[in-house]
């Protein structure tokens, strides 16, 4: 019986790290250029499965966090136009 919980803990998907969310954001944002913000947490935890990763424990907070840590490195665009009203305020 012991073998068997072995084997059951040598399937379990590995968890996401900061950098895999965000290569999964690149992605979907690739395949879906003009996917509607409500809509890029799913599409995320669906690209993370699809990679083998377990996406259970991805929320909307570290997806969006992500985004906002990849657009203000410059890393990628902002393509979802949800943080302009950020960079506005700079302006005035």
């Amino acid at each position: 019986m012991g073998l068997g919980k072995r084997r059951r803990r040598g399937l379990k998907k590995p968890y996401p790290r900061r950098e895999d969310i965000a290569n999964a954001i690149l992605r979907v944002l690739a395949k879906k250029p003009h996917i509607h913000p409500s809509d890029l947490v799913e599409e995320v935890k669906v690209e993370l499965e699809s990679l083998g990763f377990y996406a259970g424990l991805v929320n909307a907070k570290r997806v969006w966090s992500i985004y906002e840590e990849c657009v203000k490195s410059g890393r990628m665009y902002d393509y979802l136009g949800v943080l302009a009203e950020d960079g506005l305020e700079g302006l005035e």
